[in-house]
């Protein structure tokens, strides 16, 4: 019986640390890609409140895309809408791969996902509500191979 409650502690400690060694996300929104298709009409807009603007915080982007996605890299518009409505659009390329064609990321058989860089270091100039948008900004306009894209905020501590 000693051994059964030891042997069941051990395993939820490991399972405790596991699930705890993760990044820690104070936003963390994702939106599947209709027929895995981003179009330049679709673009996924995310609310989100601040209330800390002390703090500085990293933008990313979560993007999962086909491991047979034909392009090195992505173009994004990102669009930030303040609480005071006033708007700015930034341009912004995520690498998908390195020269030699190896995928950055978290890959299986099918997709990839990524996490990159939309704005590092960022401090809100106000509290209240932010609306972010990703707008896929490629030469093609129904660009195939991306199952999600999403948002994802950390607190930098």
């Amino acid at each position: 019986m000693k051994k059964n409650i030891t042997s069941f502690l051990s395993i939820c400690l490991i399972l405790t640390l596991l699930t705890g060694c993760g990044k820690s996300y104070f936003f963390s929104e994702v939106t599947e890609i209709p027929a895995q298709t981003w179009t330049y009409a679709n673009i996924p807009e995310f609310e989100v409140n601040v209330e800390d603007v002390t703090a500085k915080y990293n933008l990313l982007l979560d993007i999962s895309h086909a491991t047979d996605f034909p392009y090195q890299n992505i173009y994004i518009k990102f669009h930030a809408t303040d609480p005071t409505d006033r708007k700015t659009i930034t341009q912004v390329p995520i690498e998908f791969a390195n020269k030699g064609g190896v995928w950055f990321g978290d890959c299986d058989d099918k997709w990839c996902r990524l996490e990159g860089f939309l704005q590092k270091n960022l401090k809100f100039s106000e509290a209240g509500k932010y609306i972010f948008k990703l707008e896929q900004y490629m030469r093609v306009e129904a660009l195939g191979g991306i199952q999600s894209v999403g948002l994802k905020i950390e607190k930098i501590k």
